[in-house]
């Protein structure tokens, strides 16, 4: 922001970092500073001095309180914060820090002068070998380590000692090294960190040339650099508590969001590696150029997903990010899920029956089946849940309409085998089913995809989608996505820029699944896989991928995906594996660990409890507040972090939220997965799908978790844990 006496105020992101070490008052104070001081940096209080003895005489000090400093770089109009602490810690860290303008990555950088010396490893045997000792020094400078921070890079004996030192580093460096040390080639790294590589062509005006104040608004610089454009937004950042990733991007993330694709585009990735940031950053980015475009006025970008709840928070976050495009009239950006968007397009478009999603009208659908079945033979060895799994997995998931279409159609992933005799009944049944339903005035969520797919096909409404961003794709079945592909066909100009669509498979907890190319979406050469972890640490991670060992998983197409190379950048402790002799026991320690985590770093809000069912939410909320702790049940809408209390809800819910620290009680053998839904397995095929699916609950609630990880358990772990639960005996 320019003031009125000509000074621009900027971030990086080494100060956010800092800010959240230190006590909230002292935050807060900080804030305060800087909201006055972007109106007048000469105003009694807010004067910079210089840092005595440092390296770098554009390096300035400012008094936060009596006890701590912010430190900030001076050049021309610019004043940049870099860091804030504890005074005498604050004036050793600017000491040898240095602003440097490095062309070779087109990014202003803050690197600090070491004496080999001071840099922290662990010990570790004179025989063994350095972790970067067979990476030369030509190569570490084409992949964007600085000369200045070489010889520390030298003195490194150890991963840890990496790890300790980081805050000696510079951000881009310590990435590099990570990604190095993670086994990543030269390409991965180049991509990972967005540094070009020596091949690519240099851009039209020499980075060289730049100064400080070009520099800082070069895309590269911008990662790490933020530069509020008012005090309304400075506020926003700090009061609402904006996490790093949404305002800064990782450079692999950012290339992903901020770019054109001539046709759909896919991000894969495990979790926490930031694919539904990617999404929202997308959805700002079209909305950005649909606003700076004024012939495409009224058109807007449609951000979906499954559930009603990661659509509100999502929404929520979007608010925080750019509430600019969704205060417009129209809105640029709309966030909805798909079932509630199908139910008002064909409502406007007057569609006669009721789309029975929940409630009673689900209810009769119950009902239609149970008439049906009264009324026919069932096939020899086949049951009534067995039919049932096979109309909604096959029949209505691929959306077959006569019976010639079910006797070819693959069953792939069905266990029981059904011959042509058998298949000829089951249509007979199916045929009867669905007349009933739409005599009844009722349609399935799969019923209602069609029809509308069918409107938009025959009438070519006009709608204002300029764009479809979809979010949790995994958990979308084949119809969905053949409806997403006709709110935005391709049109005779292109595909550009249409859809874009971020998921996991690894983390699918409905059971649905979908080809991109067999629903009409071709993504080839453009899916790309996110690998670095921002949210868990490597220890949590670890625990929570070792869940889904064995465990088969496709691309969201027609191929496999895998988690090699799925790292986290930070560490912390293992997670607490608790077995318990008692329920009652298992709910006491809960309480006790809550009360263990550090009350001046963690808020209420920021604990989560995450529990596979309904009943139990209750059981834990009631116990906690027993023990007069405050308490929070979500349920629908999004997470309002400023109410206080330790939020309380279901594996499902916690899709797409995170904590500081997370509990996941009640995984004893005889509760987890539920017996009700191991019961309803219609064969052994079946049986192993339900308990993938509670894999793939539990590998999503684990990674939940930001720093701390509680599973406890009563009596014996379930067997999805068991080979990584301590013995207790």
């Amino acid at each position: 922001m320019m003031d009125a006496i000509n000074k621009r105020v900027s971030y990086d992101i080494g100060c956010m970092k800092s800010l959240r070490k230190l006590p909230d008052k002292v935050a807060l104070r900080f804030m305060d500073m800087m909201t006055r001081y972007m109106s007048d940096p000469s105003a009694n209080g807010l004067n910079l001095e210089t840092v005595e003895g440092a390296k770098d005489s554009s390096i300035k000090s400012l008094r936060v309180d009596q006890g701590y400093r912010a430190i900030a770089f001076e050049v021309g109009r610019d004043i940049m914060f870099v860091h804030v602490n504890e005074h005498d810690k604050a004036y050793r860290w600017a000491g040898n820090r240095r602003v440097k303008l490095d062309p070779d990555t087109n990014r202003i950088r803050v690197v600090k002068e070491l004496d080999v010396t001071v840099v922290e490893a662990e010990p570790q045997g004179a025989d063994e070998p350095r972790p970067f000792s067979a990476v030369a020094d030509k190569r570490l400078k084409a992949l964007g380590v600085p000369d200045e921070e070489i010889p520390a890079v030298r003195a490194l004996t150890s991963i840890e000692g990496l790890e300790t030192a980081e805050e000696g580093f510079d951000p881009l460096t310590y990435q590099i090294l990570y990604a190095l040390a993670a086994g990543y080639s030269d390409e991965e790294v180049y991509a990972l960190t967005g540094v070009p590589e020596e091949t690519e062509a240099a851009p039209e005006t020499p980075p060289a040339d730049l100064t400080f104040d070009q520099m800082i608004e070069t895309e590269e610089s911008r990662q790490t650099i933020f530069i509020p454009e008012d005090e309304k937004e400075l506020r926003r950042v700090f009061e609402e508590g904006l996490e790093g990733w949404r305002v800064f991007l990782h450079p692999d993330q950012r290339k992903l969001a901020y770019r054109d694709y001539n046709g759909p585009a896919m991000v894969r990735g495990g979790a926490g590696t930031g694919k539904t940031v990617v999404a929202m950053h997308r959805a700002k980015h079209l909305a950005d150029q649909i606003e700076q475009d004024l012939t495409r006025a009224g058109q807007r970008v449609l951000l979906t997903t499954f559930t009603t709840s990661l659509a509100q928070d999502i929404e929520a976050n979007l608010r925080t990010l750019c509430p600019e495009h969704l205060a417009a009239r129209p809105p640029r950006i709309e966030v909805i899920n798909l079932d509630r968007w199908v139910s008002q397009f064909l409502k406007r478009k007057s569609f006669a029956r009721e789309v029975a999603f929940f409630g009673e009208a689900r209810d009769r659908l119950d009902q239609i089946w149970r008439e049906v079945f009264d009324d026919h033979d069932l096939p020899e060895g086949l049951s009534e849940p067995f039919i049932r799994a096979e109309w909604a997995q096959i029949v209505q998931a691929k959306g077959l309409m006569d019976q010639r279409a079910y006797l070819k159609v693959s069953r792939a992933g069905r266990g029981t085998p059904l011959d042509r005799r058998k298949r000829v009944s089951l249509w007979d049944i199916f045929a009867d089913y669905r007349a009933r339903v739409v005599s009844e005035g009722l349609a399935e969520p799969d019923d209602a995809y069609r029809e509308a797919i069918e409107i938009l096909s025959s009438e070519a409404p006009n709608l204002p989608y300029a764009a479809v961003i979809v979010d949790e794709a995994q958990d979308m079945g084949e119809q969905a996505f053949r409806l997403i592909r006709a709110i935005v066909p391709e049109g005779p100009t292109g595909d550009r820029n249409s859809l874009f669509i971020v998921g996991d498979a690894h983390q699918r907890i409905y059971g649905r699944r979908a080809s991109m190319a067999g629903c009409g979406i071709n993504v080839r050469g453009r899916s790309k896989r996110l690998r670095l972890n921002y949210r868990t640490t490597q220890e949590i991670r670890s625990w929570a991928v070792s869940v889904l060992e064995g465990v088969s998983v496709d691309d969201l197409d027609e191929g496999s995906d895998t988690l090699k190379g799925y790292v986290s950048l930070l560490h912390g402790v293992s997670p607490e594996l608790v077995g318990c002799t008692s329920e009652v026991e298992e709910l006491k320690g809960v309480s006790t660990w809550v009360r263990s985590l550090p009350s001046e770093n963690v808020r209420l809000s920021d604990i989560g409890i995450l529990c596979a069912r309904r009943a139990d939410v209750e059981r834990v909320s009631a116990a906690l507040r027993a023990d007069g702790i405050e308490t929070v049940v979500l349920q629908a809408g999004a997470d309002d972090r400023s109410v206080p209390g330790v939020r309380i809800t279901t594996m499902h819910r916690a899709k797409g939220l995170e904590f500081f620290a997370v509990a996941i009680p009640f995984l004893a053998e005889s509760a987890f997965p539920p017996p009700g839904a191991l019961k309803s397995a219609v064969d052994a095929a079946d049986r192993e799908d339900i308990v993938t699916q509670y894999r793939s609950l539990l590998h999503v609630a684990a990674t939940r978790a930001k720093k701390a990880l509680r599973v406890s358990w009563s009596g014996t772990p379930t067997r999805l844990i068991s080979d990584h639960a301590p013995d207790l005996g």
